[in-house]
């Protein structure tokens, strides 16, 4: 049955006018279709039972059959030897569906039909008897496309629709139908092909073309569709011509030239010269792309691609068959997954998917090619996630810095471990302080200059203890520092006891000694403490008093001396002054 329906498409593509690959070999049966048993298996059984449910949702990316299987289905349900799961293809019934004249099977395109009276209409039409068929399927392709009133008026209808009606919703995009519609619906996940899947089908169609192709070629077109048949169909289709004329010497390269695609040995080296941060290298590509009319998107999927079986690789581990690539190849991607970090390749990735979406929407794409390959290589010198989180944690900001000092770069010195982060996170580990000389320290000044330099690659800390006295060590080995400024932000730093132990650990390095380091802060500071101190100790008045508890209140800073009102301030009618500022004078 099979050969005389592929005999027949092959008679009328002979006869009328010419047909693309991917309509004229569009499957006609389930069997013809490729890569996706599980959900066939589940249409068989509901026809082979006689329980199709009124409403199917056929959800999957672009040309992996969703339309096609509908259409299956149509002919399965009116078949006049059905309803079958392997319709005849030969009595009127099907050939009228197979050629659109069916009046009881209705397509609709519902990215340009999705209005409110669209969804009405249909809801009329559906209504009547069918006229020639056993079922009425109403296939919505796009379904996603629908707006939000055309979907509250399916809602009736789909939920208990008339009888002999059975609904096909198809859509490339699961999570725009609402969850309303999807509990109407039996979904069906329609999954990407897979490569050797891909290749069979495309040597079938050769095959019917009378043309020899050679197998690289096969695996740089599945390589470039993602899964999908119909793009693999027009990408064979294009080379069609020069297969008829050079057959199997058309190789990979030429192909590779005919598209303007990068391929996968190119794409690998490149890969490994953005890994070590060869910015230089980045965008020697992105020129040589612009000069070869390569599609920058395109491009840049590729590297994000190879970027992700790098990470897979790293992760699952060098016999994962999450990577479909081998031989010399797999192995070269092995070499660079033992010598990339993971926040490496995460923040790699996360620069190639922005730049992506990017290109999409905005024109010079030559320059937004250029910025995403350099973020890319750079990369590498990104703060982590776990470093900053740490710094946070230990009370790092950049409000702490003086006025008028500007945080210096920060340098790393050493990638951290895969396991750094969620220890990081845990509980921050100061890092090992820099050697220093074994030489003790002349004074106190000798050592607080000691401790400053220690602390060249930590900004924020470094500008505390710049505001901080030190004092010793004396005979016991004790050290003193004492914090002399009225900044909370300082203050709350050098009391935190992560941050003490860093700093003690600092100074004991500092000083070549096992010292006993003391901290005094705020009221520990004594008599050292700055002028204005003693007036921020001010209780308020009996006014502020009154507002404090009207409206729960609490006390901040009581006239600071930044602040203090040099004109007397008027008296309460008990005497007390108020603490408001007075009405301003005519």
């Amino acid at each position: 049955m099979l050969s005389q329906m592929a005999a027949a498409r092959g008679k009328q593509a002979s006869e009328g006018p010419y047909q693309v690959v991917a309509r004229r070999f569009r499957p006609q049966t389930f069997q013809e279709v490729v890569g996706q048993d599980e959900v066939l298996q589940s249409l068989r059984m509901a026809l082979r039972d006689q329980r199709v449910p009124h409403a199917f949702l056929f959800s999957g990316s672009r040309g992996v059959g969703k339309t096609t299987s509908a259409r299956i289905l149509a002919r399965c349900l009116n078949c006049e030897h059905g309803p079958t799961a392997d319709p005849c293809g030969t009595c009127d019934l099907c050939r009228s569906i197979l050629d659109g004249s069916n009046p009881d099977v209705i397509e609709i395109d519902a990215a340009s039909n999705n209005g409110v009276d669209d969804v009405r209409a249909l809801r009329e039409q559906v209504g009547f008897a069918t006229m020639r068929s056993r079922y009425r399927v109403v296939i919505l392709d796009e379904v996603h496309m629908l707006s939000k009133p055309a979907f509250n008026a399916l809602l009736k209808t789909l939920e208990e629709p008339p009888p002999q009606v059975v609904f096909v919703l198809a859509t490339t995009e699961l999570h725009k139908v609402p969850e309303t519609i999807r509990s109407r619906c039996q979904v069906l996940l329609f999954r990407r092909v897979g490569d050797d899947d891909l290749k069979k089908r495309l040597q079938m169609i050769a095959a019917r073309e009378q043309v020899e192709v050679a197998d690289e070629v096969l695996d740089e077109i599945a390589a470039s569709v993602r899964g999908g048949v119909r793009d693999a169909e027009t990408a064979l289709e294009r080379v069609l011509p020069l297969l008829r004329e050079q057959g199997k010497a058309f190789g990979r390269d030429a192909y590779r030239t005919m598209v303007a695609r990068v391929g996968i040995d190119a794409t690998i080296e490149v890969t490994a010269s953005l890994l070590q941060g060869d910015a230089r290298a980045a965008l020697h590509f992105a020129r040589q792309l612009q000069q070869n009319g390569t599609d920058e998107r395109e491009a840049l999927g590729e590297l994000v691609e190879m970027l992700r079986w790098v990470m897979l690789l790293q992760i699952d581990g060098a016999d994962s068959g999450l990577v479909p690539i081998a031989g010399a190849l797999r192995q070269r991607l092995q070499e660079l997954a033992a010598g990339a970090e993971p926040h490496q390749l995460d923040a790699m990735i996360t620069a190639g998917v922005l730049g992506r979406e990017r290109l999409r929407r905005l024109e010079d794409r030559g320059a937004v090619l250029e910025v995403a390959l350099v973020r890319m290589a750079q990369a590498a010198q990104l703060p982590t996630v776990a470093d900053l989180l740490a710094e946070v944690r230990a009370g790092g900001g950049m409000a702490a810095l003086p006025a008028g000092a500007h945080a210096p770069a920060p340098t790393r010195t050493s990638n951290p471990p895969a396991a750094a982060p969620r220890a990081a996170a845990a509980a921050p580990t100061p890092p090992r302080p820099a050697a220093m000389p074994s030489t003790p320290p002349a004074d106190a000044a000798d050592l607080r200059a000691r401790t400053l330099q220690m602390l060249q690659d930590r900004a924020l800390l470094q500008a505390s203890v710049e505001q901080c006295r030190f004092a010793g060590p004396d005979a016991q080995g004790r050290v003193v520092v004492t914090l002399h400024s009225e900044r909370k932000l300082h203050q709350d730093r050098l009391q935190s006891p992560v941050i003490q132990q860093e700093l003690t650990q600092v100074i004991r390095t500092a000083a070549a000694a096992e010292v006993t380091v003391e901290f005094r802060i705020g009221d520990a500071a004594g008599g050292a403490a700055a002028p204005g101190a003693a007036a921020n100790q001010a209780e308020p008045g009996p006014t502020a008093k009154r507002v404090l508890q009207k409206f729960r209140g609490r006390v901040v800073q009581v006239n600071p001396e930044d602040r203090r009102r040099e004109a007397p301030r008027p008296a309460d009618a008990d005497g007390a002054q108020d603490d408001v500022p007075p009405e301003p004078s005519d």
